[in-house]
């Protein structure tokens, strides 16, 4: 039943290209966070202007770490709209993530799947894809990495592609120095040499280009975890909770010293496989934080394939010439080979293509819900959460005149009054804050709506005490309490 004749490289490429097209489409709106915002500025950079507007009252300036991304999405949407803009760089990423692991599946498992890996491709794809559907610059570190550990001892290649990469991420020496650091285990000399002096390049690009907010932002993020005072998110929390109150400072020679142990013990292993050398390399990223393993993942599965596959070969192999007994037995089209992957690749597709839809169904209510954002009673004003929601990024790409508190960055707080940052800080915690302490904070922000929502299971407020405050309750709107600011009241006593 296999197709023995391989494709041409042509019919791979649209077969690729149709796949990402139909996932891209069929999937839609797949972010619900920062790509939104990455959208919402590209398209309206005269309005929004700068991040340091967009978040009064935080560490973001002037400077805009993703300008290079945003040059990108702007170019494109001179031959797209708006409102599909995220389909193309959805589609785009894809391609290029399939791509690249068929290649991975032909180096490190030794199999002729013929016309199968299209569906093995596929289904990894499916499993792996949620960062590279974010519409966020960090999509194209994972391509570099993925790119990077397939090149040769070659200067030229690893050279150009981290000069084409790295301008587009303000924090591409976390991924070039990991590939640095695996071509100098595996004694890959001009490769490293090539990658070493393109990241000198692209370091000094960003420095020429504003050394007091490129290096301002880079050190921010060195001490983010100090400046969230223990608030969490999703994408920042650690896979085991033991390692989530431990300063990275600790862990990072903790990690090190354990990497550097196995790779001296275990070197002929390292030397010859890229994947693992990489993920051990990496480990104190991807295990502490869930943005690293996601973006991982298809690395981390491929390298869980070539575990079972290599571990065992004969049983590998004999369970899928297994299942394609059964196929052919059961299934009277397939004894002919075209006929069956004319059948099967398409039904694939389709099927992948509909639960993907199925998945982000809800994303695409969501951004809908929070049109009301776009109400004119919004427009140019300051909003003051009471934690950081997904609603910053909708309400941006609907109305990206808003201004809001907290930022993208949840510790990234204006610090000059420290009392004023401790009551920002604990009125995203459980037990919230007083009445008094909120009226300090709006009046200090000069905030014009306030939004409620319903996290903080300790937290007591008394609508009566925030009305004589100013802070006035308006309505309820989906699991939102949403007050207006009346000024004169907020200010009165405030000191």
């Amino acid at each position: 039943m296999i197709n023995k004749k391989k494709f041409p490289i042509s019919i791979h490429i649209i077969i690729l290209l149709f796949t990402s097209f139909i996932f891209s489409v069929s999937s839609n709106i797949t972010m619900l966070d920062d790509g939104l915002r990455h959208l919402a500025f590209a398209s309206n950079e005269e309005t929004m202007v700068s991040w340091g507007i967009v978040f009064p009252y935080s560490l973001f300036t002037s400077y805009d770490p993703w300008k290079n991304w945003h040059i990108f999405l702007q170019i494109l949407l001179n031959f797209f709209n708006f409102d599909t803009l995220h389909i193309i760089i959805n589609m785009i990423s894809l391609f290029f993530l399939m791509f690249l692991i068929n290649l991975y599946i032909k180096k490190y498992i030794k199999y002729n799947f013929s016309s199968l890996i299209y569906i093995i491709i596929f289904c990894i794809v499916y499993l792996t894809s949620f960062r590279y559907l974010m519409v966020r610059p960090d999509l194209l570190s994972g391509l570099y990495i993925m790119g990077a550990l397939l090149l040769s001892n070659r200067f030229l290649p690893i050279f150009l592609l981290t000069i084409i990469y790295g301008p587009f991420y303000y924090l591409f020496f976390v991924y070039t120095g990991s590939i640095g650091l695996v071509y100098m285990v595996q004694k890959k000399w001009y490769a490293f040499i090539g990658v070493f002096f393109a990241s000198i390049i692209v370091g000094c690009y960003f420095l020429l280009d504003d050394f007091t907010g490129y290096t301002q932002t880079v050190y921010n993020i060195l001490i983010d975890q100090k400046l969230r005072s223990g608030l969490e998110v999703g994408e920042g929390q650690a896979l085991f909770s033991i390692f989530s109150n431990i300063s990275y400072f600790i862990l990072l020679p903790i990690f090190l010293s354990v990497s550097g142990y196995l790779i001296y013990k275990y070197y002929n292993y390292f030397y010859k496989n890229s994947i693992a050398l990489f993920l051990l390399i990496t480990s104190i990223l991807w295990i502490n934080q869930h943005r690293y393993f996601s973006l991982f993942m298809p690395l981390i599965i491929i390298y869980l394939l070539d575990i079972y596959f290599n571990i065992n070969k004969k049983r590998a192999f004999y369970n899928i010439r297994k299942y394609l007994t059964i196929i052919k037995r059961y299934f009277n089209f397939s004894k002919n080979s075209k006929l069956f992957y004319m059948i099967a690749i398409p039904y694939t597709i389709f099927m992948l293509a509909f639960t993907l839809h199925t998945k982000y169904i809800s994303y695409q209510e969501a951004l809908q819900e929070a049109e009301f954002f776009s109400n004119k009673i919004f427009d140019h004003k300051t909003i003051l959460l009471n934690r950081l929601d997904t609603d910053i990024y909708k309400a941006l790409y609907h109305n990206p005149t808003l201004h809001f508190i907290p930022s993208c960055s949840i510790g990234w707080f204006d610090n000059k009054d420290p009392n004023i940052k401790d009551i920002y800080i604990r009125m995203q915690k459980k037990g919230g804050i007083t009445e008094e302490e909120l009226k300090k904070l709006i009046s200090y922000i000069n905030a014009d709506f306030y939004i409620h929502y319903l996290k903080n299971p300790k937290q007591v407020l008394n609508f009566e005490k925030l009305k004589k405050f100013g802070i006035i309750p308006q309505l309820i709107y989906h699991n939102r309490i949403i007050f207006k600011i009346d000024k004169q009241k907020v200010n009165k006593k405030y000191e």
